[in-house]
């Protein structure tokens, strides 16, 4: 046992001993600071952003554990192990969220998650790829098969919302009372899930071979993109997982401040809910990600880049989103699995952008200056209007 602590504490100390931990002191400043009373915007979004910097280099640490945790598990377990822990810090945040009962929010900012891994993560890939080569090819069984998954998931949440406004439901995003419509809620979530699980009996199971090549092709794992001190050393499978349960207690210790002053922050603030929820708060959780995408993409290893942002959007539509929607029975939060309009209509450019530019197997710069220009314009929209 002592060991293991001893080979935990390294690893901790090997993954935060980077100019990344910089950007966890404005999170502690704000927590030892002590705000005036009455709070201005400004102070408010300033301290917003401090707590959501925060979120930046424990996303990180997390991303880079999950690959090593998979290394161990192998290509069977491995998926499973991404689904569960990949998108750990937006799903920590959103159940903070909920419980809260800020129903809209956390729809929103699951839906802004995957339009900023779609649009920005992958436009800036794309175009950093692309500078190094004319044409890039990428692996066309797994891109294909993850460009519809997002489609599908996409689908299987236009439905319910089609349903929600055909009803008038109001709020539409969820409600602390029990209606049909959180019953139908739970049920399809459960169904979505299920779903989701079969797409990796097919990769995994009754049509491995079939994905063989590709899994053969595979570029380096992410912790071999992200140079790391002290990640050549392996540390162990109960390490990793002491070290996986330190950091999510810190990203908890870091989202229930970040959700009590965003609450407050959209009572006082101009910025508009739809801002901060589709752009401002998933930046955070994106952003080490993005990093990483942007460093395979460099390296001329845009397979792993679009694997990383395709899956880890897929992962918020059809494991994230539906896994809120049953933690929420317990809490007595019934989350409703319906987007607002221009929410789900934004995710929806975004998917079809992604899919237009991917169903050709190869990318150009220009088409990474298409998703970045079409995220800008999203990001215009819900700032100005």
């Amino acid at each position: 046992m002592n060991r293991i602590s001893r080979n935990s504490i390294n690893l901790l100390k090997s993954n935060y001993g980077t100019t990344w931990s910089l950007l966890l002191l404005p999170a502690m400043a704000a927590a030892v600071i002590k705000p005036p009373s009455p709070e201005s915007t400004l102070d408010l979004l300033l301290r917003f952003l401090a707590y959501g910097i925060a979120l930046v280099p424990l996303a990180r640490v997390i991303s880079i554990l999950v690959d090593q945790l998979s290394g161990y598990l192998g290509d069977r377990y491995s998926g499973v192990v991404s689904v569960g822990l990949g998108n750990l810090v937006e799903l920590v945040v959103s159940i903070t969220a909920l419980a809260s009962g800020l129903y809209s929010l956390v729809v929103i900012s699951v839906a802004g998650a995957v339009i900023t891994n779609c649009l920005l993560v992958l436009g800036i890939s794309t175009f950093v790829a692309g500078r190094r080569e004319q044409h890039v090819q990428i692996d066309a069984r797994s891109t294909n098969l993850q460009a519809r998954q997002l489609m599908l998931s996409l689908l299987f949440l236009a439905v319910p919302t089609i349903f929600s406004l055909g009803k008038g439901l109001n709020p539409m995003e969820g409600t602390n009372q029990l209606d049909n419509f959180a019953v139908y809620s739970l049920v399809v979530a459960v169904m979505i899930l299920l779903y989701y699980v079969l797409s990796f009996v097919l990769q995994l199971g009754t049509h491995r071979s079939f994905f063989s090549r590709s899994q053969d092709q595979q570029p380096l794992p992410i912790a071999a993109v992200v140079t790391v001190a002290g990640s050549n050393s392996r540390h162990g499978i109960g390490a990793i997982l002491i070290a996986m349960l330190v950091v999510s207690s810190a990203v908890v210790l870091v989202s229930d401040p970040l959700v009590e002053t965003l609450e407050v922050l959209l009572k006082n603030s101009p910025l508009g809910e739809l801002f901060i929820g589709l752009i401002l708060l998933p930046l955070f959780g994106s952003t080490a990600e993005g990093v990483i995408s942007i460093g395979a993409a460099a390296k001329g290893r845009m397979d792993l880049a679009i694997t990383s942002t395709l899956e880890s959007s897929g992962q918020l539509l059809m494991f994230v989103l539906p896994m809120l929607v049953l933690l929420g029975w317990p809490m007595g939060r019934y989350l409703h699995l319906s987007v607002p309009l221009m929410a789900l209509g934004c995710t929806g450019f975004a998917v079809v952008a992604v899919h237009w530019i991917t169903e050709n197997n190869q990318l150009d710069w220009y088409e990474g200056i298409q998703l970045i220009t079409l995220y800008g314009v999203i990001v215009l929209g819900t700032l100005l209007l």
